[in-house]
Order: C-alpha cells, then sequence, then structure tokens
C-alpha cells in the first residue's frame, strides 16, 4: 500500500475500483482509511451506458416481438384502434432507443438503495463507518455487480444475436440466472428471480466483506447486509417489470 508524507494510506481511486475484482480485502481497508469512489462511478457509469447501447437493437426487436402480448395485457392499449396501437408502439421504441442514456441515473439510484441499506444494517449492527464510506464501498462493488455485468451480458446477447431475443423476459436471462427456472409469462416472478445471478451473487459476497471491514459489523449483521440487499434489488426488478 502507498503512503504518503504522514504515513497516512495514499489514496488511487483506480486501483481501488481494480482491486473490488481482484483483491477486495485490501480494497475494503482502503475504502475504510480513504472513502473515494469517483474512478469507480465513472467505470460503473462507462461500463453500464456502452452495454445498454450494445443491447439496444435487442432491446427493440424484443419490443417488437412482444408488442401483442403487452397490447392484451394493458386494457389501455387493447381498447386503442390498430393504428393507435402502432404509434404507440413506434413511441415506445423511441424511448427505447434513448434508454441507454439513462444509464447514469438507474447506476445512481441502484447504488443509494445499497448504500442505504447499508447504513440502516450498520446502525442495527452498531458498526462505526460513517456513511460516506459506505457510500464509497457501495459504489466500487457495482463496478463488476452492474458495470462489468452489464458488459459479459451485452456480450452474450451479441454472440446469440439481437434477433434471438422476442421479450424483455429472454434478454433478462442472457445471463445465466435463477429466471431460467421460471416461466417467462410469470413476468415479475421470473424478473425477480432473474436478479439472482453470478454477478449478484459476488455481489453479496461483496457487501458482506463490505459490512465487516469497512463498517466493521459481526459476521451475522454482515450476512444480513448482503442477503437483504440482494432481496430489496430482485424485489424492486420483479415490481417495476411488465
Amino acid at each position: 500500500m502507498v503512503l504518503d508524507q504522514t504515513g497516512a494510506p495514499k489514496a488511487n481511486g483506480l486501483k481501488t475500483a481494480l482491486d473490488i475484482v481482484i483483491a477486495p480485502k485490501e480494497a475494503f481497508e482502503q475504502l475504510r482509511a480513504a472513502p473515494i469512489w469517483g474512478w469507480a462511478l465513472l467505470l460503473v457509469i462507462v461500463l453500464y451506458a456502452v452495454a445498454s447501447y450494445l443491447m439496444t437493437p435487442a432491446l427493440l426487436h424484443a419490443t417488437a416481438t412482444d408488442w401483442p402480448r403487452q397490447v392484451a395485457a394493458d386494457p389501455r392499449l387493447a381498447q386503442m384502434a390498430p393504428d393507435q396501437q402502432q404509434q404507440a408502439l413506434g413511441w415506445t421504441q423511441k424511448i427505447v432507443q434513448l434508454a441507454w442514456l439513462f444509464a447514469p441515473i438507474v447506476a445512481l439510484l441502484g447504488i443509494l438503495v445499497q448504500a442505504v441499506v447499508m447504513l440502516i444494517f450498520k446502525s442495527a449492527g452498531k458498526g462505526d463507518a460513517p456513511f460516506r464510506a459506505l457510500w464509497a464501498s457501495a459504489v466500487n462493488i457495482q463496478v463488476p455487480a452492474l458495470g462489468i455485468s452489464a458488459l459479459l451480458t451485452a456480450a452474450i446477447v451479441l454472440l446469440r444475436g439481437s434477433d434471438n431475443f422476442n421479450s424483455a423476459a429472454e434478454l433478462q436471462t442472457a445471463m445465466p440466472s435463477l429466471g431460467l427456472l421460471v416461466p417467462s409469462s410469470a413476468i415479475k416472478l421470473h424478473a425477480f428471480a432473474s436478479a439472482f445471478n453470478p454477478f449478484t451473487l459476488w455481489a453479496v459476497g461483496l457487501t458482506i466483506a463490505a459490512m465487516a471491514i469497512v463498517a466493521r459489523v459481526d459476521r451475522t449483521w454482515a450476512w444480513a447486509t448482503g442477503v437483504v440487499w440482494l432481496l430489496v434489488g430482485a424485489g424492486l426488478i420483479g415490481l417495476l417489470a411488465r
């Protein structure tokens, strides 16, 4: 670890963001001493935005193919004339085309949810980390949990071909997850289950480590934080699915 002239650890945000992947214990020790998150946030936003942009053709195809089901499931759409339904589809696809631009907002909301969960359990477990340290930990955890995960998912989608995804549910399981065990017709349950994948489980492990090292809560509270964060995130995904 590099030290400054006073002997304190010298913060290196880029190294810390990379260490989250290859040396998490060292990364969290650094974050407790110096809660830095600028480089990590930049990586998360860039990786997630690029991945979202790359998946846009697949999402456009999935939206168009799945449109009849959406019309049948939405009474407001179902009572429209066919030309009005096509107009609604056109507007929906325009929104889909621009969705990747909202990647920073989505990333920040996800990080905020995780940081708040960590703060609640830190307080309950009588930890001693300030909120800025928990925020920095959450941002860095999202480098693999959201950034790398999204980029790998985009790579899978591109390799399989955009035309092979006929609904948002099929895109959700491009990355292997528990969603593969749930019928896509069960929209919300399928979305909830799809949140359980290798990267979110990795993130649970990182959250547990962060709570133990940065927040200094005992093992029980650390594990509870990781599990509850995953359930809250999966629940929100399921709630928003349609």
